[in-house]
């Protein structure tokens, strides 16, 4: 019932564009854009695979979890090999946030530039200060030869992000989760909702995100730059603290 009425405000708010509280608040999906309440993509746009589940490195298509589960006797000659490569994924799911910018090209450069570079600790103590040791000595090494999507417009100052005023009068906060799909130009052409507020405050932060502009990912090579596409996620903020 709660979900019925909530797709009924929403489909009210479109027909008259809220018109009855306040500036007008734009909700419709925008020019060249299509979708439903999840998902929004450019219709003009090649958006094959950019939909991608990118919360574990199974689901990125990453192998190498199940190591993490194993007990391995970093003594034995035996299980040297296989101790190395579980401290190797202790460190890749440190870095999980920069391989879900774009997984298998992380990945490749992990496995050839910073994979040979790490020593097999002792696992049978705390491993997590070497870790994060080796967690950054990660990120300088890929930073020489991949570069995650940055941000060049700010929602709340290049971008607005206008609340109707009913919604602000009834408080409503939290944030809403989003994870954006990039061309090789850094613009949006896919969103998927990974969290929601409310329908209403959803559909502000959408396409709010199909205005954002980034300066691509890149991978260093030869001495150049080459964009590619990627992805990345944002949070929307709406209530006292947005």
């Amino acid at each position: 019932m709660r979900h019925a009425l909530s797709i009924l405000l929403l489909s009210v708010l479109l027909l008259t564009g809220c018109s009855e509280e306040g500036p007008h608040i734009p909700l419709e999906t925008p020019a060249g854009w299509a979708g439903n309440t999840t998902t929004w993509w450019q219709v003009a746009a090649d958006t094959n695979g950019v939909f991608r589940e990118l919360d574990t490195f199974d689901d990125m298509g990453i192998p190498g979890s199940l190591l993490l589960t194993m007990t391995i006797d970093a003594s034995s000659g035996n299980d040297m090999a296989l101790a190395q490569r579980k401290f190797n994924q202790y460190v890749k799911e440190s870095l999980i946030e920069l391989f879900r910018n774009e997984p298998q090209i992380v990945d490749s450069l992990f496995e050839k530039f910073v994979a040979p570079k790490i020593q097999t600790p002792d696992l049978d103590g705390d491993v997590q200060p070497l870790v994060k040791e080796q967690q950054r000595r990660a990120y300088q090494i890929l930073a020489r030869h991949f570069r995650y999507p940055r941000t060049l417009t700010k929602l709340g100052v290049d971008i607005p992000v206008p609340v109707p005023d009913s919604l602000q009068e009834r408080e409503i906060s939290g944030a809403v989760f989003i994870q954006v799909a990039l061309n090789k130009e850094g613009v949006p052409i896919a969103l998927t909702k990974l969290e929601g507020v409310h329908p209403v405050l959803d559909r502000i932060a959408m396409r709010a995100m199909t205005e954002m502009r980034w300066q691509p990912a890149y991978v260093l090579r030869g001495g150049g730059s080459v964009p590619v596409p990627s992805w990345t996620r944002m949070k929307v903020r709406f209530g006292p603290n947005g």
